[in-house]
C-alpha cells in the first residue's frame, strides 16, 4: 500500500472511531430534562392516582392497640449496610441485636400497622414478599405503615442489583423471605396482644443533637440557614393501658451513622440505645428515622459506642422528662393511606446538565415502584416518603397539619427508595445529597413535598 492509500486508510480508521464514540455518548448520556413538573405526565397521573385511591379514615368504637417484637438478627457472616467502601463486608459480631417491632391498631371497622425495622432502609425486595403474604393476613398493603430506624451498621443481602449490592452486599434470597416472615409474625403477635388503650402526642427539642450537613461546609451559598433548617424534634406517642402498661414510639430526623464504617460488628447505633433505655422504664419502645435526608447526629466522643451512648441517653432522657407532661385519651379515628407516586426517567447527572440514560441507571438500581403512604391514629398524622426525605421539609408539612387542627409526623423509608430528596433551590450543589444521590431531577423536593401535602389533606377532618 502507498503512503496516499495508508494515510488514507489511517483517516477513516480515525472517522469510524470518532463516529463509534459519538454514537456510544448519544447511547449512554442525555441532556438534563428541566421541564417543570407539574407540566409533566408522571405528575397528572399520580393527581389521578390520589383522586382514585383516597386515603381510608374511619371513625368508630375505641382504638385498641397491641405491640409486638421479634428478633431478627441473621447469623454472623451476613454483610452488612450502609456504604459502598465496605464492599459487602461481612459482621463478625453482634454489639446489639436488630429488631422488628410492631404495633397494631384496630377499632372495629378497620386494622392498621406501624411496622419499625432495625435495618438501613425497608429493603424493595421484601416489600414484594410482604405483599404476596398481606392476603392471608386480610390485609391489604396501605394498611401496614412500613419503617425503618436507618442504621448504618445493620444487616444487608437484600439487594439484588448492583447499585444495591455496593450498599447491602451480596443479595440473599433465604434472607429476604425469612425477614418477610418475621415481620409477618411481629403483626401476629401484635395483632393478638390488642387493648384497649389511651393514646397522647408528645415532642421535644433535640436540637443540641442534630446539624444539617448539607450546608455544614462555610464555602457553601446557603452557610448561615444551616441553623434554621434543621428538625430539631424528638416526636413521640405515648400509650397507656388500664393495667399500667406504657409504650412509646419515637421518631427523630438525624442519621444514625456515629459508628464506624470498617467495624465488622452489628449494631443498631444510637437508636438502640434510646430504645434499650426506655424499656427499662416502659414495657415497650420503638423507634423510626424522620426526615433525615441532609441531617446528621451531633456527637463529641468520635465514632465510637461511647457516642451511641451518649446520644441515645440524651434523646432517652429528654423523652422522659416530656412523658411527664403527655394526656393521653382514647381515641375513635383510624385511618391510612398508600398513593403510587409516578416517577420521571432518572436524572442520574454526570454533570451540571447531562445524565447518564435511564436504562443504564435503571441496570445499576432497577425499576421499583414508590409510595407515599400515611396512617392517622385520632389527631395525628404520620407521613411515610420513599426516600432520605430533608428535614427541610417538615416545617411546611406540620403547619398544614397544624391549619387542619392535627399533628403531622414524617418518616423516611417506606418500603421504595429514589434517593435523596432535597429542597430545589440546593440542586446545583456539588454535594453527596444532591449530586450523587438525586436520582429524579431538579424538582424531586417540590414534587414529593406537594403529594405529601395532598396525602395530608386526605386525612383532614371533615367539618
Amino acid at each position: 500500500m502507498n503512503p496516499k492509500s495508508l494515510q488514507r486508510s489511517r483517516r477513516y480508521k480515525y472517522l469510524y472511531v470518532l463516529l463509534f464514540l459519538l454514537l456510544l455518548t448519544a447511547c449512554v448520556v442525555r441532556p438534563l430534562d428541566r421541564t417543570p413538573y407539574r407540566q409533566t405526565d408522571y405528575y397528572q397521573e399520580t393527581i389521578s392516582d390520589l383522586s382514585e385511591s383516597p386515603a381510608t379514615v374511619t371513625h368508630s368504637d375505641t382504638v385498641q392497640v397491641g405491640w409486638a417484637k421479634v428478633n431478627i438478627t441473621p447469623p454472623v457472616g451476613t454483610p452488612l449496610a450502609g456504604y459502598g467502601k465496605r464492599m459487602g463486608m461481612a459482621y463478625e459480631q453482634v454489639h446489639d441485636s436488630a429488631w422488628v417491632r410492631t404495633f397494631a391498631f384496630s377499632n372495629s371497622k378497620t386494622e392498621a400497622y406501624y411496622v419499625a425495622l432495625d435495618l438501613l432502609i425497608v429493603p424493595m425486595q421484601v416489600l414484594q414478599e410482604l405483599e404476596k403474604v398481606y392476603p392471608e393476613l386480610g390485609l391489604r398493603p396501605e394498611q401496614v405503615y412500613l419503617t425503618a430506624t436507618h442504621s448504618h451498621t445493620s444487616f444487608g443481602g437484600w439487594g439484588k442489583k448492583p447499585g444495591i449490592k455496593l450498599m447491602s452486599g451480596k443479595y440473599d434470597a433465604e434472607l429476604v423471605e425469612r425477614l418477610a416472615q418475621q415481620i409477618v409474625q411481629s403483626i401476629k403477635l401484635a395483632r393478638q396482644h390488642l387493648q384497649p388503650t389511651k393514646i397522647g402526642y408528645g415532642s421535644t427539642s433535640a436540637a443540641s443533637l442534630v446539624k444539617n450537613r448539607l450546608l455544614d461546609d462555610q464555602d457553601n451559598p446557603y452557610y448561615e440557614d444551616r441553623h434554621t433548617t434543621r428538625d430539631t424534634e424528638l416526636r413521640f406517642l405515648k400509650f397507656e393501658r388500664e393495667d399500667g402498661s406504657t409504650a412509646i414510639l419515637s421518631v427523630f430526623s438525624a442519621h444514625p451513622t456515629i459508628l464506624p464504617s470498617d467495624d465488622p460488628t452489628l449494631s443498631r447505633d444510637y437508636p438502640g440505645v434510646l430504645v434499650d433505655e426506655l424499656e427499662e422504664r416502659v414495657g415497650f419502645a420503638s423507634f423510626s428515622a424522620g426526615a433525615v435526608g441532609s441531617q446528621s447526629t451531633v456527637y463529641f466522643q468520635g465514632d465510637t459506642y461511647e457516642s451511641t451512648e451518649n446520644v441515645g441517653d440524651r434523646l432517652a432522657r429528654l423523652l422522659r422528662e416530656e412523658l411527664l407532661h403527655v394526656k393521653t385519651d382514647y381515641m375513635y379515628t383510624l385511618g391510612y393511606g398508600r398513593v403510587p407516586l409516578e416517577l420521571p426517567e432518572p436524572s442520574w447527572r454526570i454533570s451540571k446538565g447531562l445524565r447518564l440514560a435511564p436504562f443504564l441507571f435503571n441496570s445499576i438500581f432497577g425499576e421499583h415502584p414508590a409510595y407515599v403512604t400515611s396512617l392517622q391514629l385520632g389527631d395525628v398524622v404520620f407521613l411515610g416518603a420513599p426516600a432520605d426525605y430533608s428535614g427541610e421539609f417538615v416545617a411546611q408539612i406540620r403547619q398544614q397539619a397544624r391549619a387542619q387542627g392535627q399533628q403531622a409526623i414524617v418518616t423516611s423509608f417506606n418500603g421504595g427508595y429514589i434517593g435523596y430528596i432535597t429542597p430545589d433551590k440546593y440542586y446545583n450543589l456539588k454535594e453527596y445529597e444532591t449530586r450523587s444521590m438525586n436520582f429524579f431531577g431538579p424538582y424531586s423536593g417540590s414534587y414529593l413535598t406537594e403529594i405529601m401535602l395532598r396525602q395530608l389533606q386526605q386525612h383532614q377532618p371533615r367539618k
